[in-house]
């Protein structure tokens, strides 16, 4: 196949302890404040299943899938360009059911297949071949049925036909990509026949530069993955106008070439999504090769993939399809193979760290010797920069070991990792020290080995530190280098045993989405007793700090494993936790914040905040929106003083 007729290049845009020393005892928040970053929350929900290839009977270049059940067993069909064939697979298990056609242009035979539309009544199958500019029509068991079209410009002719739908009375939609066009057609028997066509080449609502693929949803409205113009458009199932969906752009819900869209049995609706050339890709040209989630009305809830070869990675997602058991299925075609999620799993949650009996033991005193922050980050994008701030109190200097993981976190199941991060140390302004790939070395391995941290891979673009910071406040910076992904900022105390130094807050800016895209800190306690902590989860007060577009209403829970052991809607209103102590005041949050120089929040507010004594262990905070809310948030943990 050509490339370029397949996904042309976009155009370029634009892209009791002793008192702390008041010259670093600012709050932890305006560290992270004053950096001017807002990186983004976790967005992965989705596990990776398997990958089916075929490559005992060559490497197939899959484009189109439809998803059909007969008889209580869902089949995933799935179009081989490469081969011009249609494979047939058992989509619980990936058997391979059966293979028809070659390349060619006899009945049966197809020339670069691409959409597949199952007819709702018969079962049958709709594929458009765009080599062949025609429509073949075959029975679910591989029998030819007919087909209809030329290469041309006039009703009934196409030029590149690549999307087909079908409803249950017998109207057929065809996306004709080379004339800028859908077309209708109604079936009855072994005839189709020509009913109106629609669109033409421009960026007016129901015009198209280039459409893919053609969905019906279940109220029976078209959708149009109109890829050149950036953007989905929405029409009547006679071809009336009605919306556009999404624009130009790299962020969430925004759309650089949209090829397909599909629907799940909740009328939630996935887009996949990729950008100039995947075969030749630079920094640039990979930066989009995912999938996009939305609610039914709209809403972003989350996405995956990133350029490469891996599981869970792409390089052209042309098609997305959902079944009832919530899997979903993608053709990637550059890989040759067809990738399956599951959608019903939980967010993968950070790296754990070792359970508290094999930290290095403090006697009777419980400390923090572990912080970490999860989210993903794009390289010359502001607002989804990572930085995350800490604070080291005491009167002598800490060895400390700290890391920004990337593609360490294929071993924990997570996808679209950050390809090579890179870690700096700032103080204030000045950047102290940083690493691009870490350095396998025995003292990295022993160091982390000492603090329980998995051990990275040998030759891994990861990033690692090894180094000695004097008290004071700093933040850690992951940058991008090129793309966007998920990364992990961690912060070990090397020196858990050392008397009067210790590793006391962690801060974290980032923006909270709704389902799982939300802001998550993790952070454990050492030693043998227990350990107040004020965590925050700041929402609205962002706002006194000229932070635009902050959450409206934070919502705080601290976990123990799954375990809730504390949570709070409100920080004025305490709310308690079954089996957990009483929860703390809005007194006693506002006496535990000024005593560790947190900035105060306003009386009334919909922030929240707890303040809980745990005993040692491993934590995660998670901060997210009331109901659907989101927007800016803010993370904080702070260690209290002994009462």
């Amino acid at each position: 196949m050509h490339l370029s007729s397949l996904v042309l290049p976009v155009q370029s845009h634009a892209r009791g302890r002793s008192p702390r020393p008041r010259r670093w005892r600012e709050s932890l928040a305006a560290i992270a404040l004053a950096a001017g970053f807002l990186p983004s929350a976790i967005l992965h929900a989705q596990t990776f299943v398997a990958e089916w290839a075929a490559a005992d009977i060559g490497r197939i270049g899959a484009t189109g899938l439809a998803l059909d059940t007969v008889g209580g067993t869902t089949y995933l069909y799935v179009a081989d360009q490469n081969h011009g064939r249609i494979i047939k697979f058992n989509a619980a298990t990936g058997t391979r059911v059966a293979v028809w056609g070659s390349t060619g242009t006899a009945d049966g035979e197809f020339n670069s297949p691409f959409g597949i539309a199952i007819d709702p009544a018969s079962h049958d199958l709709y594929i458009a071949e765009r080599g062949n500019n025609r429509i073949s029509r075959i029975t679910n068991n591989g029998l030819f049925v007919m087909k209809w079209g030329v290469a041309g410009q006039g009703a009934g002719e196409f030029n590149g036909p690549i999307g087909v739908a079908a409803d249950a009375a017998g109207n057929v939609y065809v996306t004709d990509h080379g004339n800028h066009r859908v077309q209708q057609f109604h079936v009855s028997g072994s005839s189709a026949q020509h009913v109106t066509s629609w669109g033409g080449q421009g960026a007016g609502n129901g015009q198209f530069n280039g459409p893919y693929g053609i969905t019906l949803d279940g109220a029976g409205n078209l959708w149009v993955a109109d890829g050149f113009n950036h953007r989905l458009q929405k029409f009547a199932a006679d071809g009336r106008f009605l919306a556009v969906i999404g624009r130009y752009g790299f962020g969430d819900g925004e759309f650089v070439t949209p090829v397909w869209v599909s629907f799940d049995a909740t009328g939630a609706y996935y887009v996949a999504e990729t950008n100039s050339d995947p075969q030749n890709a630079g920094a640039f040209d990979a930066q989009i090769q995912r999938i996009q989630k939305f609610t039914p009305t709209g809403a972003f809830v989350l996405k995956w993939g990133t350029y490469g070869e891996a599981g869970g990675q792409f390089r052209l997602p042309f098609n997305v399809v959902v079944d009832a058991n919530n899997n979903a299925y993608v053709s990637d075609y550059y890989n040759t193979r067809v990738q399956k999620f599951s959608l019903n799993a939980a967010p993968p949650p950070p790296p754990p760290p070792p359970p508290p009996s094999t930290l290095p033991a403090t006697g009777s005193t419980a400390r923090f010797v572990n912080l970490s922050s999860r989210l993903r980050t794009a390289e010359g994008n502001a607002s989804r920069a990572f930085i995350a701030g800490f604070v080291v109190s005491g009167s002598t200097p800490k060895s400390m070991l700290i890391r920004a993981v990337g593609p360490g976190l294929a071993q924990f199941g997570v996808t679209g990792m950050l390809a090579n991060p890179r870690l700096r140390i700032h103080s204030g302004s000045q950047v102290l020290v940083e690493n691009e790939d870490w350095v396998d070395t025995p003292t990295m391995r022993a160091t982390a080995d000492r603090v329980g941290a998995f051990q990275l891979a040998p030759g891994s673009r990861d990033a690692a530190l090894i180094v000695t910071l004097a008290p004071g406040a700093y933040t850690a910076e992951v940058v991008a280098n090129g793309g966007d992904g998920v990364a992990l900022i961690e912060v070990y105390d090397v020196e858990a045993t050392q008397a009067g130094t210790q590793l006391i807050n962690l801060s974290t800016r980032g923006f909270v989405d709704t389902g799982d895209a939300v802001l998550v800190a993790g952070f454990v306690i050492s030693g043998d007793a227990p350990k107040r902590v004020l965590v925050r989860g700041i929402g609205p007060a962002l706002s006194g700090f000229g932070v635009s577009g902050a959450l409206a209403d934070a919502v705080l829970k601290i976990y123990s494993g799954t375990t809730v052991v504390a949570q709070n809607d409100d920080w004025g209103t305490p709310q308690s936790v079954a089996g957990a102590a009483a929860p703390a005041s809005a007194a006693e949050i506002s006496a535990a914040a000024s005593s560790v120089a947190a900035f105060a929040l306003p009386n009334g507010s919909k922030d929240a905040a707890v303040v809980v004594t745990l005993p040692p262990g491993a934590y995660s905070a998670v901060v997210s929106g009331a109901g659907t809310g989101t927007g800016a948030g803010l993370i904080e943990v702070y260690e209290l003083p002994a009462r």
